[in-house]
Order: C-alpha cells, then structure tokens, then sequence
C-alpha cells in the first residue's frame, strides 16, 4: 500500500477517535497529519511543474553489435529549486532503460548518457521518459512522462562471407552466361593493364611480378540469374534459447549472403514464412539490400507453414536461371524430396543447415545431409557457438553413416 492511503488511514482513524472519546489530543493529531499530507502532496507536484525533459538520440536504425547511444536532459525553468527527482527511459531495448536520481538548483539542469550494445534484431519503444517527484516525507510519489515514442528497427547482424558460393544458374545449352561489369564481383574473368582510374585493391600482384607491370582483374556478374533466399521460419523446428537461436543465426546467414550477391550486383530475392508471408522478388542495389534487411529484422520463427509446403507454394518463382539457397534447421526429410524434384527443373539449390542438437534441440541431422548429397546440393552446417564466416567457409557433406565430415568443395 503507498504511504499515501496510510497517512489517509491514519488521518480517519485519528478522527474518529477523536470524536469518539471527545480527547483534544487526536484533533491536535489528526490537523498535524492533515498538514502533512497537504505540504507533501503540494510538494510533489510542484517537483513536476517548469520541468522540462530533451533527448538526444542517433536515428532510428541500428544494427545488431551497434552501441545505441543517447543523453538525457532534464531542464528546471522554475524559480524554485528542486528536490527528489527520478527520471527513467521507458524504452524497450534490452538493457538501455535505466534510471537516474538527482535534484535540481534554480534553473539547473541534469544530463546524462544512456549506452547499450544492441544484441537482437527487431523493431523497439524508443521513450517516452518519466519524471517521478516525492516529498520529504515520501507519501507521495508523482509520475509524469515527456516526449513520445519513437521506433527503432535493428537490423540482423551480417559478417563476410566471401568463399560462401551459391550454385551458379544455367541457361539450358549455354552454359554459364556472364557479363562484363566494372564493379568488383565475386568472379574474377581476366587481367588487364593498370589504368590511372583503377582502384589500387584490383591489381592483381602475382600477375603483375610475372609480367613485371601493373595488372588489375576484371569482374564479371556471375550467375545469369538471380538468387533466391529461401528462410524457414517454421516455428515447431527452430531451437535455442535467447540470442543463441537457429532462428537468429539462420537470418545472420540471409543478411550476410544478401549484402554480400547485392555488392556481386546478383539480384537477390526472399521468400520466408513466419508471423506473415514474406516475398521479396530479386532485385539489385543499395536501397533493395535495405529493403531485405527491414523484412530480417522484423521477421519471426512463429510459422506454421512446414518448410516443404513453402517450397511447393512458391516454386512457380524457380526457374533454369533461378539460385536458390534454403536456410533450415529442419531435420525432416520432405523438404529435402522438394528439393529434389526442382533439382529434375535444373533450379540450382544450395542448403545452409542449423544443426538443432547443438542448439539443444532435437532431430537426426545426417538424414537430410544424406539426401541432400543424394541429390548433389551443396551443404553449408551451421552449429551454436560457430563463428558464420567460418560456418560458410566451406560445405559439408555426409560420407558415412558414422558421422559428418568436413569436405570443403
């Protein structure tokens, strides 16, 4: 019970006592908690008048590993100083909320610097803050909250993967199609002489000892195609707990195998079910990298929809000059038969596998793995506490019944 409704308990039963057994000391009493209550509560609420609160804050989009900075002002315009104060950030980004109790002068002010480590995707309250006020008695305790809300959007971390390959899409009787681009790719064609607007990183140093002048590479696009990430976010497979999810490593994969095509100018498309429905068709750029990276972050694992069924609905979007990468920790076999019957299309299929035991999950990884090999999908494993840019250093391919082993292509 707030010490308020105590005094207020105290006050009626001062009085009624008093006017029971007619004793002048229980009215001497009773007008002296009556003071009380009224200088505390006059007192609290001026604490709140002439207060004014700003905040400082770096936009509104950050990144997993990105330290969320912003510093508080609490301003007194009053004439009067100020006593008892407590102001707190109600935002909801892990361990950036805090608290802080201060007083006052005349027109003083109080600043303050609130920093966290972001550590999960997603969208977050930003604000608003309160500013609580009490008396020197401490029966009353006023709150007031300043400002308004303000969304935060963290993006899923991403690490390079440079030696991470999608299998390469085909047109039917031609072979790989490429095409010359100035930007640097994945695929390097050729050497050439050094030009005055080349880029120092191009040159190709061991050409150029051999040939005893300055040589850079040329890039070409890579697939003729596009590529298609395809994330499963079917709830009844995921495992882990916190951070520490498949369902968290798996969109860290997404993220860093989209920036890294997007920078290759390989068109990259999205295709996951969670809370809602995500298709993104293929496209290049910049501004698409963002646009993938907005539907990551905001994505769940809370779908219904088992990863095979996903495939069977979308697959009119795969094509001969279609790549596809699927991101799973599922260890049942349907969706690996899915995958088999696009492989009978010419779709070229990559898989990226959580293994969900080391997750503390459950399942039989090597089914999948032996049929994955079966059908000739390369295989990327992925395991809890495993650095990604190593986890898509290389595939892995299941040999023996006995275990896994580690077989880079």
């Amino acid at each position: 019970m707030r010490m308020s409704y105590i005094g207020l308990v105290m006050l009626g039963l001062t009085l009624l006592f008093g006017m029971g057994t007619g004793f002048h000391l229980f009215f001497r009493l009773a007008y002296v908690l009556a003071l009380v209550l009224v200088v505390g509560f006059l007192w609290a609420r001026f604490g709140l008048l002439w207060v004014q609160v700003h905040v400082e804050r770096r936009g509104a989009r950050a990144q997993v590993g990105d330290r969320l900075e912003g510093r508080i002002t609490v301003r007194n315009t009053g004439l009067l100083p100020k006593g008892w104060l407590e102001a707190r950030d109600l935002s909801d980004v892990p361990g950036y909320s805090n608290g802080m109790a201060f007083s006052l002068p005349s027109r003083g002010f109080r600043s303050w610097k609130a920093s966290t480590v972001v550590r999960r995707r997603g969208l977050y309250r930003l604000g608003p803050i309160e500013v609580a006020a009490s008396d020197p008695f401490g029966l009353f305790h006023l709150r007031q909250k300043f400002l308004g809300q303000q969304e935060l959007l963290v993006y899923p971390a991403t690490v390079p993967v440079p030696a991470f390959r999608a299998a390469s899409a085909v047109l039917a009787g031609e072979g790989p199609v490429r095409q010359r681009t100035y930007a640097p790719t994945p695929h390097a064609s050729s050497v050439r002489e050094y030009q005055p607007t080349d880029s120092l990183k191009r040159i190709h140093w061991p050409t150029t000892a051999r040939v005893q002048r300055l040589m850079v590479k040329e890039f070409d696009d890579g697939m003729a195609g596009h590529l298609w990430l395809v994330l499963d976010l079917h709830a009844a497979v995921q495992a882990g707990k916190d951070i520490e999810t498949t369902e968290e490593y798996l969109v860290s994969a997404a993220a860093s195998i989209a920036r890294e095509y997007l920078a290759a100018n390989v068109p990259v498309g999205l295709i996951a079910y969670g809370e809602l429905r995500y298709i993104v068709r293929p496209q290049r750029g910049l501004g698409h990298l963002v646009q993938l990276m907005e539907h990551l972050a905001r994505a769940r694992a809370f779908g219904e929809t088992p990863l095979a069924e996903v495939i069977a609905r979308e697959s009119a979007h795969f094509t001969q000059v279609s790549s596809m990468v699927v991101l799973t920790p599922s260890w049942q076999q349907e969706w690996t038969l899915a995958l088999g019957e696009l492989a009978k299309r010419r779709v070229r299929l990559t898989a990226v596998l959580a293994d969900a035991v080391s997750f503390g999950g459950s399942g039989d990884i090597r089914v999948p793995l032996g049929l994955l090999d079966h059908h000739g999908v390369p295989t990327y494993l992925v395991r809890q506490g495993q650095p990604l840019s190593q986890a898509l250093a290389g595939p892995y391919v299941a040999v023996a019944p006995a275990g896994l082993q580690e077989a880079p292509v």
